[in-house]
């Protein structure tokens, strides 16, 4: 008998990191196809220089900090593809590029790379983005209006939805177009029935837990339908905030991070629901539209608290039990770095 020694993990789980990357990759791959359609080539050249930049960053930080490069590691990937269904088809590059260098730089690299990060970097790119170049964020175009590589002075531009509900005003939308995504917006993130389809994906995968998005839009439904405009019913007014803007696309990619969400499914739940409320109390107070992005950041930093107080009241309730709760942590957690 030869034995031999196994360097931990030990625990073996269906889902790697690598599974959870490409099932997310892949489900972002429609969004890139109907942008098209509403918007032209220009989006693809967008995406693109987000990913690229996003890949070779990730890549030269490992270089620098003597770490084996991982070329079948896409978590890189999968943050700039994010990055670039955030930002309007007529933005300018640089401003992708310097949200996707924030992304890697700042979020992700100093703290280990993939898998040990405490914000989530997609999130954090966005942020700086729409902090430092705040009108190239919210500057958008009419779908079905194929934009040129170039812009030029004959592109029109215009608001979106999310910015006459800032105003307290309600968007002229109908149900069909809420579903279509055909009104000004980001490049992939209005395409309500096909953000159901990837999310029904996802969810069958299991790179998405269902409870996590279902509390955040819970969250945002109670808080729009109790703050909602004169003259407009609880039900126009959840349909109008969840559908109009980027909390739905959010709350299937952003918000489900493991990396950066709490590892217990009770604290999960938390979690969702209030970063669903903050995400609802900075677009009421704030000055931008992109509001869920600062909820996600902020909640990211209560993430280690949130875990910590679940974990004492499930020992107080329970103190004999062999586990604190039921961990979603799985063997992947370290993995996933949107």
């Amino acid at each position: 008998m030869n034995p031999s020694i196994h360097h931990a993990p030990y625990i073996r789980h269906p889902n790697s990191s690598r599974t959870i990357m490409s099932d997310t990759f892949i489900a972002l791959v429609p969004l890139y196809f109907m942008s098209y359609f509403y918007y032209g080539s220009r989006v693809i050249l967008v995406g693109a220089v987000s990913i690229l930049t996003c890949l070779l960053t990730d890549w030269l930080c490992s270089y620098l900090l003597y770490r084996r490069i991982n070329l079948r590691d896409i978590s890189a990937a999968v943050t700039g593809s994010i990055i670039s269904m955030l930002v309007p088809p007529s933005v300018e590059l640089y401003v992708v590029v310097g949200a996707s260098l924030f992304a890697i730089l700042v979020a992700k690299a100093p703290f280990g790379g993939t898998g040990h990060n405490i914000f989530n970097p997609a999130a954090a790119g966005l942020a700086f983005a729409t902090i430092c170049w705040n009108s190239q964020m919210f500057r958008y175009t009419a779908p079905l209006q194929h934009l040129p590589i170039n812009l030029n002075e004959t592109v029109t531009f215009l608001q979106r939805p999310t910015a006459t509900l800032k105003l307290g005003g309600v968007p002229s939308l109908n149900m069909t177009e809420l579903l279509l995504g055909k009104f000004p917006g980001p490049i992939g993130s209005t395409y309500t029935l096909i953000l159901f389809a990837c999310l029904i994906y996802l969810i069958t995968r299991r790179a998405v837990k269902w409870y996590l998005p279902a509390s955040y839009i819970a969250a945002v439904s109670v808080v729009s339908a109790l703050h909602r405009s004169f003259g407009v019913g609880p039900l126009e007014s959840i349909l109008n905030e969840l559908f109009s803007g980027s909390l739905f696309f959010i709350a299937v990619y952003i918000l489900n991070d493991p990396v950066t969400t709490p590892k217990y499914r009770v604290a999960r739940v938390v979690y969702g629901f209030c970063a669903g409320v903050l995400t609802m109390l900075y677009r009421y107070v704030s000055p931008f539209e992109l509001s869920a992005v600062f909820a996600i950041l902020s909640m990211n930093a209560l993430t280690p608290a949130i875990d910590c107080l679940c974990e004492w009241i499930f020992w107080r309730e329970n103190p004999s039990a062999a586990n604190p709760a039921t961990s979603d942590s799985d063997a992947v957690k370290g993995g996933q770095s949107q």
